[in-house]
């Protein structure tokens, strides 16, 4: 009875065998049939954006199967505020797509973002991975990304065109933050959404109840912004030079000049050098970049302003630099580390071509600033190249005084003379507060007092 049952044994080991090898055999053979009728495409990054937005406006989703919804802070214009935009996407189990006969299945990749590349051709909002999958024939794979590509661009462009560029982007790091067990926080969060009114990271979606024409704040006929401001005749000069710059690209690089520019602006806070970065924008329609340098490492400095270089003509913003170095010294840097000086130098002028950036620095207190990074020197900057202009911002001077009065209560004239002479050797915000609340006084009386006191 032993006998026969290790030859039982013995014979369904090979028995078990055989058929393992067997279906091996067959799943092999199986995977090699059926990689020769279905195709299989992944996409990444921005690629699986400007895929599922070409799918969005050229192809018919199958109305069965399962459904995935995103919710997009927006500006919508027929409401006139933000709120919440509900979008509908391609859920995670995936889904099917018709172009008339012709079906194609589309699924969320299972890559997470550290199976991605860094760098500026594969990072996107979600770090989003797309696959797609139909039989063999029905599309060509190298046209249908190149279509959908090509449409994912003229969309960019035609809203970036109809909003406008202008928008504010906060670059944050994670210098000084609590680090997760067993994997670093680096890669998980450096930078913040864009402002309300930027659309382009949600084109691949499909909105519910609005349209896209619907949403984003349009560009507005009024003054310049740079002309609301009262402004010293340096200001102004660095104003009109920074027009000039924006409309000399060709003239830049037919003289092989690097189409660049660089300014610190310093003075005591409320000066307006904020105010005055952020108009020039506004006019020149860039996107703002401002970087909390505080909580930077090196290589999320250098990612970030990677990607920054993408979205040329843009303007960098790096305030109260002063707070951060003093000299080349990083004062708020702990045991954790944070930025060093020589990162920042490179990144303001380093190896990498930086063709249609405006940087500009801010500082409280112009003898911190190293050199290296531009103090003035007999009217010039002493490092070129990275700071071009060191320009003051000084306490509003009289006829600025006048200017912000006239814009402030331009129904009171009674009462600009006498905001004017109290207002002397006050800075630019000190004395718009000043003229808001007389305005508010004149407009409403006792009950502004009566708020204020109660």
């Amino acid at each position: 009875m032993g006998d026969n049952g290790a030859w039982l044994l013995a014979g369904g080991a090979a028995l078990g065998s055989l058929l393992a090898a067997f279906w091996s055999n067959v799943r092999a053979a199986y995977q090699i049939l059926a990689s020769r009728v279905v195709m299989s495409l992944t996409l990444d990054g921005y690629q699986a954006e400007a895929m599922q937005c070409y799918l969005r406006s050229h192809f018919a989703a199958s109305s069965w199967g399962p459904r995935s919804y995103i919710g997009w802070m927006l500006y919508v214009r027929p409401r006139n505020r933000v709120q919440v935009v509900a979008m509908e996407t391609s859920p995670p189990a995936g889904r099917i797509y018709w172009l008339g006969w012709r079906a194609l299945w589309v699924g969320r990749g299972g890559r997470s973002e550290h199976d991605l590349e860094d760098g500026v051709t594969a990072s996107s909002y979600q770090q989003m991975s797309l696959q797609l999958c139909y039989v063999r024939g029905l599309f060509d794979p190298d046209r249908l990304v190149t279509e959908a590509t090509d449409f994912f661009n003229r969309q960019v462009y035609e809203n970036t065109q109809a909003a406008g560029r202008h928008h504010v982007k906060h670059i944050h790091g994670t210098a000084g933050k609590m680090r997760m067990q067993g994997a670093t926080q680096r890669h998980s969060s450096h930078s913040v959404g864009a402002s309300h009114t930027d659309l382009r990271g949600c084109l691949q979606y499909r909105p519910l109840g609005f349209a896209f024409h619907q949403l984003g704040t349009p560009r507005q006929c009024k003054l310049s912004a740079v002309e609301e401001l009262a402004l010293s005749p340096e200001a102004t000069d660095l104003a009109t030079e920074a027009l000039r710059w924006k409309d000399a690209e060709q003239w830049y690089r037919q003289r092989g000049l690097p189409w660049r520019r660089g300014w610190l602006l310093w003075g005591e806070p409320g000066t307006g050098k904020t105010a005055f970065a952020r108009a020039v924008a506004e006019d020149l329609d860039l996107p703002v970049f401002a970087y909390d340098l505080a909580s930077l490492h090196n290589d999320e400095l250098q990612r970030e302003w990677s990607a920054m270089l993408t979205e040329v003509p843009c303007m960098a913003l790096l305030e109260d630099i002063d707070a951060i170095f003093h000299g080349r010294e990083n004062i708020v840097a702990g045991e954790r580390g944070g930025l060093t000086f020589d990162a920042l130098l490179n990144c303001l002028d380093g190896v990498q071509r930086a063709d249609g950036l405006l940087v500009v620095l801010t500082t409280n207190c112009l003898d911190r600033i190293d050199p290296a990074i531009g103090q003035p020197i007999e009217g010039r900057a002493t490092r070129p190249g990275r700071v071009d202009r060191v320009v003051e911002f000084a306490p509003i001077d009289e006829a600025g005084r006048h200017r912000i009065a006239h814009r402030i209560l331009p129904d009171h004239p009674q009462a600009w003379n006498r905001l004017v002479i109290d207002g002397a050797g006050e800075t630019g915000a000190q004395f718009q507060e000043r003229c808001a609340q007389r305005a508010l006084e004149l407009e409403f009386g006792g009950c502004v007092r009566s708020v204020r006191t109660g």
